[in-house]
């Protein structure tokens, strides 16, 4: 086997391993899923918001609030993660001196609701502005 025919086989390794990886995830997540509805109509049955045979617009605003929450919860996960990962410094778009990047936390709106989370932020002493190195800059 060459070189080329022996790296084209540990990337077909890889992307199948990755592939196999996102199914195991998928089933996870629609069984996590699964669980979350059933809780949903308990809970909407336990405290009262759903009595007897409602109208179906009840049932589907109880959805949409748990998928706003979920939204909500992905964002913030996702944004958290990437700030742990940013750099610990990140140079001014200005004038280019790195400088320290600090964490910090700010509440959003997105447009499934309010939510808290963290991003870079950076102070040029130089330039004497802030700026935010977002996680594809950072390092640069």
């Amino acid at each position: 086997m060459d070189g080329r025919t022996a790296k084209q086989s540990v990337e077909n390794s890889k992307n199948r391993s990755d592939e196999a990886r996102a199914a195991r995830l998928k089933e996870r997540l629609e069984a996590l899923l699964r669980e979350a509805a059933s809780v949903e109509v308990e809970l909407s049955r336990a405290d009262g918001s759903i009595v007897g045979v409602p109208h179906y617009s009840v049932i589907e605003n109880r959805a949409h609030e748990l998928g706003q929450q979920l939204s909500r919860r992905v964002q913030q996960q996702q944004m958290n993660e990437l700030a742990a990962g940013a750099e610990q410094t990140a140079p001014c778009p200005a004038c280019k001196t790195r400088w320290p990047v600090k964490i910090k936390k700010r509440r959003i709106k997105s447009v499934d609701g309010a939510l808290e989370l963290c991003e870079t932020v950076a102070h040029c002493n130089r330039c004497r502005r802030d700026f935010f190195p977002s996680p594809g800059d950072v390092g640069i």
